[in-house]
């Protein structure tokens, strides 16, 4: 698996041969909590310590610290981390390639 942030306004690659079993794992620990605290709705403080948590599997569990979390926000957008987050639980991969008739504005008049 691999990912790109921007640190430092640099692009860097990050790699690891594999994602380890222990990330779904740990991601399914938090689902389990989500379940048992229902609809009850989360304070700010609780919502950025559940962020941290998720986000924590891709720094911790999958890329061993290669960076910290603050580069993670910093460096990459939500959805690209969500599709990274994605990748390592599922292993369902983004698709970033789109087919040309996939793009806008090929059809005349558009």
């Amino acid at each position: 698996m691999k990912i790109e942030l921007y640190i430092e306004g640099e692009k860097k690659l990050f790699t690891v041969p594999f994602v380890p079993i222990a990330a779904k794992r740990r991601f399914l620990e938090l689902e389990v909590k989500a379940e048992e605290r229902g609809d009850k709705k989360l304070t700010a403080q609780e919502q950025l310590d559940e962020d941290d948590e998720f986000t924590s599997i891709l720094v911790d569990i999958v890329f061993k610290n290669q960076f910290t979390l603050e580069q993670v926000y910093e460096g990459a957008s939500k959805e690209y981390m969500d599709s990274k987050l994605i990748e390592a639980i599922w292993g369902i991969k983004p698709t970033d390639e789109r087919k040309p008739e996939d793009s806008e504005g090929n059809n005349q008049g558009e």
